[in-house]
């Protein structure tokens, strides 16, 4: 699964209609879009409520775009040998659409809005009225600027640790998270850094690739690339995360633009290094 580009603003009606329909399946779009740096991370808002909007990323959407041009290059989609790729974009990269297709894919690449709630936020996700350290993390996905429209138990576009968590990722041996800040938790006594890494190991995902801190939007598109143009050229996961980082040196320098680690040391794996 490829999910990128959400639409922060769908409808619930548009996501319900979204989900009813087949997975959108975009062809690789020609030039990057020119677009000021943007990060993937909302700015909260502290008050008696918490308030997170989320920006539209056209770099995400692009990045996915891409990615699923690479997985394909080459490949005959019509023999049952070719790995099929589920691409969500728009409305349909809904948390019901992710919810439902994910647990059974063997790789999940999610470009969007990533956010951690510290110390300095009082989390207004709460259950039971008890906080949850995993309900401080988490995602952005279709229709999460419009949450409060939610009724009953639709879905709200974010997708958080705790609901990650109450998912069966079992056969989910690769997990990318291309959003801002997926690395970071709340680290709670006995328990250790308690978001969406451990979120994904208790959903029994295998490696995770995530971030340590915000990222820029078309930055974050170049890495992801030469990640991916590493991985399909056969190398591990450690090796591949390494070889982008140096790709994406190499490309900046010359370029004449700054190599300083904010633009490519962001990104670290965890578990199966293969």
């Amino acid at each position: 699964m490829v999910l990128g580009g959400p639409d922060f603003d769908a409808a619930p009606d548009a996501l319900l209609a979204s989900s009813a329909t087949p997975a959108f399946r975009a062809q690789a779009s020609g030039n990057p879009i020119a677009v000021p740096a943007q990060y993937r991370s909302p700015a909260p808002i502290c008050g008696d409520s918490l308030t997170l909007h989320f920006d539209p990323l056209p770099g995400s959407r692009d990045e996915v775009a891409e990615i699923r041009s690479l997985l394909t290059e080459g490949k005959d989609e019509s023999k049952s040998a070719t790995p099929d790729v589920i691409e969500l974009t728009g409305a349909r990269a809904s948390e019901e659409a992710f919810k439902t297709r994910a647990p059974e894919c063997r790789a999940l690449h999610l470009a969007t809005h990533g956010f951690f709630l510290d110390g300095g936020c009082d989390s207004s996700l709460k259950i039971s009225g008890v906080d949850s350290p995993l309900l401080l993390s988490g995602l952005a996905l279709a229709g999460a600027n419009r949450r409060s429209e939610a009724s009953g138990e639709a879905e709200d576009g974010i997708l958080t640790a705790e609901e990650i968590a109450s998912l069966d990722l079992s056969g989910v041996g690769w997990v990318v998270l291309s959003a801002c800040e997926t690395g970071v938790g709340k680290v709670v006594a006995g328990e250790g850094v308690l978001g969406l890494r451990r979120a994904f190991e208790v959903a029994g995902a295998g490696t995770l690739i995530m971030s340590l801190w915000k990222i820029d939007d078309e930055v974050t598109r170049d890495w992801m690339r030469h990640l991916y143009t590493g991985r399909l050229e056969g190398m591990s996961t450690a090796e591949a995360v390494h070889s982008a980082s140096l790709a994406l040196i190499r490309e900046r320098r010359a370029e004449g633009r700054t190599t300083h680690p904010f633009y490519w040391g962001a990104f670290v794996a965890a578990g199966d290094w293969r």
